[in-house]
This record gives structure tokens, C-alpha cells and sequence, in this order.
């Protein structure tokens, strides 16, 4: 019985892990999956400030990230006007929500990034995902790097259904996801793209996925060598996705024209071509 019991076992994490996948694989099952929503989180904190880049410091020192969200700042609202009425809104809520409030965090695993900052998820004392409402308004769009597959696959949900429906930063083009094509000024800065696989290539083992007939100046995405391992057969399979069409987020820089490095499937979104 317990061979049974194991293989019972293994057969539900593959459902579930597969099914998760497809719940963002496309834009209809985008909208339409029913997915869990809100992580368990057990370790109750006090927020005693909220910073200018919206992170929260705790009393006892702690400086806390929002894991899986890019906000935008001050920063962001001095190059662009349009998105200052947004961020005013963000830390509103923000201080309301959390400041001098007890809030609640995972205990275990602990991450922290190289400015020994605490990434997290965030529950409010009323128990709202944090993540979630800021999602649902509009105020972020998701980064993989920073948020695991468990909570990513429900962020990259929430945010599909606010892009859909206009909200908060959805409203900008400045924000909208991108097609392949005029991607020479949108450099140097955290960007969503989608478009569909016209060639593929293993270069002494660097993988690129090329959207143009040009890979000397078209878009391109780069899996490198180093960074291989956290994908299916190290990368090989994305070798044949030539025809279909993938979303991928992540830091658009140029490299024998627009490219995005992979350093996680977290990053693509298999999408159903319209």
C-alpha cells in the first residue's frame, strides 16, 4: 500500500502542476480559470512605515518587498505625469491599509534580495491579499523573479483580468503589453511582450527564441547556458516553439536589436493564437 500511496501522491502534484500552467496559457483561460487565491500566511507583523518605493518597514527593523510586484514610484511619476495621480493612490492605500497595523507574512522559506530586504506576501489584519487588491486596482504589473510559481500563478491571473479591464496603470500606453515590432525605444526598462516564434537556434549553447526574419536586429529572447537548469530537458524544448505565440515579461535591453534574457519559465506565458 504504500507504493500505492506514493504513486496516488505523485499523480496529484502533476495534475495540479499542470493544471496551474494552463490556467495562464492562454487569454480565454486567462479570464475564465477558477485558481486559488490567497497564499497561507501565518507570522504576524507590525507595519510601522511605508517608504517612498512602497516597501513596508516592520518594528523591528525589517524592510519588506512586495514579492512578484513592480510598483510604480515617484521615480516613474517624475518621467511620466500621467501615472503620478496612480501613485498617490498606491501609497494612500498603503498607509491606510498597513501603517501602525499588524499584518501577516509566511514564517518559512524567507527570501531576501541583495539589499537584505524581505520579499513577501503581504496579508492585511482583515486577512485581504495585499497583492492581490494592488493587482486588482491596477497599481502593478507582476515580475516573476521575485514571487514563487504557487502565488505567480494566481498574480499573472488577477493581472490579466485588470489589463482586461482598464484598470489603474492599464489605462496608460506607457503600460500596455507590446507587440514584437518598434521595439528600438522601449529599451532599458522592464517591459511585457507577446508575439509568435518565427525561428529558433542553439548557439554554442546559448538557446534564442527569434520574432522576426532578421535575428541581427528583430526581437529576440535569450536563454543562456548558466541558466538553463530551472527548465524542462535544460531548455531543449523551447526549441520547438517555433509557430507558437508566448508573452514573456522581464528587462528589455539591446542586443543585436530588443532582447529579454530567461532566467525562469516563470517569465513566459503560452498564449492561443486568435
Amino acid at each position: 500500500m504504500p507504493g500505492l500511496k506514493a504513486f496516488f501522491s505523485g499523480f496529484l502534484c502533476f495534475f495540479l502542476f499542470h493544471y496551474s500552467w494552463l490556467a495562464f496559457s492562454g487569454k480565454t483561460l486567462a479570464q475564465t480559470a477558477t485558481l486559488p487565491i490567497a497564499p497561507q500566511l501565518d507570522a504576524p507583523v507590525k507595519v510601522t512605515e511605508i517608504t517612498a518605493e512602497h516597501h513596508l518597514i516592520l518594528d523591528d527593523g525589517t524592510i519588506v518587498k512586495l514579492a512578484g510586484l513592480l510598483l510604480p514610484t515617484q521615480q516613474d511619476c517624475t518621467r511620466l505625469k500621467a501615472v503620478c495621480p496612480l501613485v498617490e493612490q498606491l501609497t494612500h492605500y498603503l498607509e491606510k491599509t498597513l501603517t501602525n497595523q499588524q499584518a501577516f507574512i509566511a514564517k518559512s522559506p524567507r527570501y531576501f534580495d541583495r539589499y537584505d530586504r524581505l520579499l513577501a506576501q503581504v496579508k492585511s489584519k482583515e486577512g485581504n491579499w495585499i497583492q492581490k487588491e494592488i493587482l486588482e486596482q491596477g497599481f502593478a504589473r507582476t515580475t516573476s523573479t521575485t514571487a514563487s510559481q504557487t502565488d505567480l500563478t494566481p498574480m499573472l491571473h488577477i493581472e490579466n483580468q485588470a489589463r482586461y479591464a482598464r484598470q489603474g496603470i492599464w489605462q496608460l500606453e506607457a503600460f500596455q503589453v507590446l507587440q514584437t515590432d518598434r521595439l528600438d525605444s522601449k529599451t532599458n526598462r522592464f517591459q511585457i511582450i507577446e508575439g509568435i516564434v518565427r525561428t529558433t537556434a542553439n548557439v554554442r549553447g546559448t538557446i534564442y527564441l527569434n520574432f522576426g526574419q532578421d535575428w541581427r536586429t528583430d526581437f529576440t529572447i535569450k536563454l543562456e547556458k548558466n541558466n538553463q537548469t530551472a527548465f524542462t530537458n535544460k531548455g531543449a524544448d523551447l526549441l520547438e516553439t517555433v509557430g507558437r505565440k508566448i508573452r514573456i515579461r522581464g528587462w528589455l535591453f539591446w542586443e543585436n536589436g530588443p532582447m529579454i534574457s530567461l532566467y525562469t519559465p516563470k517569465q513566459l506565458e503560452y498564449l492561443s493564437i486568435e
